[in-house]
């Protein structure tokens, strides 16, 4: 597998990954993490497609790896803007952060 395929693919792990952190905590609004996890569940279906239409040739692998990137760094940045006010250890919302700015960087953002 394309290595920037596979980056992006431990992007959207990494991004699963703090979702349901933040989320399973309960420090969370209840409707707010379910919107969150809908949307997780999203971007995993769009990366498993796009991974589908690389391997037919349909579409251009750096493209893809950007978009699944994208999308990661999106739901990583939603899931870190709803545990902000959430009651987390202060050690749990560091590590979150640290996660995001992490995300951020391999996007360009």
């Amino acid at each position: 597998m394309n290595s920037t395929i596979r980056n992006a693919l431990t992007a959207l792990a990494l991004a699963a990954t703090l979702t349901i952190a933040a989320c399973g905590g309960g420090g969370v609004d209840n409707d707010e993490a379910e919107q969150i996890r809908d949307h997780a569940a999203e971007v995993q279906q769009d990366a498993q497609r796009t991974a589908d239409e690389v391997r037919a040739g349909t579409k251009d692998a750096e493209e893809a790896a950007k978009e699944i990137q994208d999308d990661a760094t999106d739901l990583a940045n939603e899931t870190i803007d709803a545990v902000e006010d959430a009651d987390l250890p202060d050690e749990a919302k560091e590590q979150l952060e640290a996660a995001q700015e992490q995300l951020n960087a391999a996007a360009g953002r």
